[in-house]
């Protein structure tokens, strides 16, 4: 996972797994990593997109307070 540097902050970008598609509709997904440090956006992107893949899990199950609970610690 490589963060992206947009304006001054890292960002993560990927794709979305067809297997969610249902909960999600966009194709791509950016996650702001709230870091301009290069070193820390790259020990943060994992559990980023890790909280971004167990909220959706959640939603595909009808869990709608966990999937909540998930997207916010993503952010």
């Amino acid at each position: 996972m490589k963060p992206i540097l947009r304006g001054t902050t890292y960002h993560l970008r990927k794709r979305v797994p067809q297997r969610y598609r249902p909960v999600e509709p966009r194709d791509t997904v950016w996650i702001s990593l709230h870091t301009d440090s290069e070193k820390v956006a790259k020990a943060k992107a994992p559990a980023a997109w890790s909280e971004l893949v167990e909220a959706w899990e959640a939603k595909l199950f009808g869990k709608e307070a966990d999937a909540e609970q998930f997207f916010e610690a993503a952010k």
